[in-house]
């Protein structure tokens, strides 16, 4: 699937990310004494610089990781099982994310040991590490909950004839558990910063049936940061 090589890619956005932090914490406790303060700069300080100035691009590209894991789009011919499998696969790439972070924190160790880093950069690495991990973590949870969700059928297919009239009750403990998973991902991408699920006025009319007391479907938007240069100043001096 197309959107899911697009999360792919961006899952590794956050490794991106926590790179960042780990360079910029370095540049606050100062390396050997390379680089300047101010203007240009050279060395690490002007790497700093240029990392500073990345720091926001890769902000809204984790918001937007977000967004595709509450943006599934189904199409005519996309099954309900579809569905369960998108949200197993974002799972699993966060899974590959996290065991890619900790080689981050490992690599750090050996580099202390050799005298590269400090004792205090070295712990700096491992606690944005291990922050991050912790985020991905919760989430890969409550996605790869959702990969049983569905059967062959066709997504929004609609009962009719005799089958209609009479009824089928969901299954109420699958249906709990999935609502749940869903809460909390759409909890920790608000804390990102990605805008709260609206509904829209889209329904389902298949073969005739009118299903205006239907579910709706649910629409995401991206919202604006006001804060984001705040936010970049601040993970400078991180």
């Amino acid at each position: 699937m197309n959107i899911e090589k697009k999360g792919e890619g961006k899952v590794r956005v956050i490794i991106m990310m926590v790179m960042m932090m780990v360079m910029m914490g370095c540049n606050s406790g100062g390396v050997k004494g390379e680089g300047t303060a101010g203007g240009g700069g050279s060395g690490l300080s002007g790497a700093m610089m240029e990392v500073g100035r990345s720091a926001e691009r890769v902000f809204y590209a984790f918001i937007e990781l977000m967004s595709d894991v509450l943006g599934f789009t189904a199409k005519v011919d996309t099954k309900k099982s579809d569905v369960g499998n998108y949200f197993n696969s974002l799972g699993v790439k966060l899974g590959e994310a996290t065991k890619e972070l900790e080689e981050v924190a490992k690599k750090s160790e050996t580099d202390t040991n050799k005298g590269d880093l400090s004792k205090d950069e070295k712990n700096a690495i491992r606690e944005a590490v291990d922050a991050a991990k912790g985020v991905l973590d919760t989430l890969k949870g409550y996605l790869e909950s959702l990969k049983g969700i569905g059967d062959g059928t066709i997504v929004g297919e609609a009962v009719t004839g005799d089958a209609a009239a009479v009824g089928t009750a969901g299954d109420e403990s699958s249906l709990v558990a999935i609502i749940k998973a869903l809460k909390l991902v759409v909890q920790v991408s608000e804390k990102e910063n990605v805008g709260k699920l609206s509904e829209s006025d889209t329904t389902l009319s298949i073969n005739g049936i009118d299903n205006k007391n239907g579910v709706k479907i649910l629409a995401t938007k991206m919202v604006v940061i006001q804060n984001q240069q705040m936010w970049v100043r601040q993970l400078q001096y991180w």
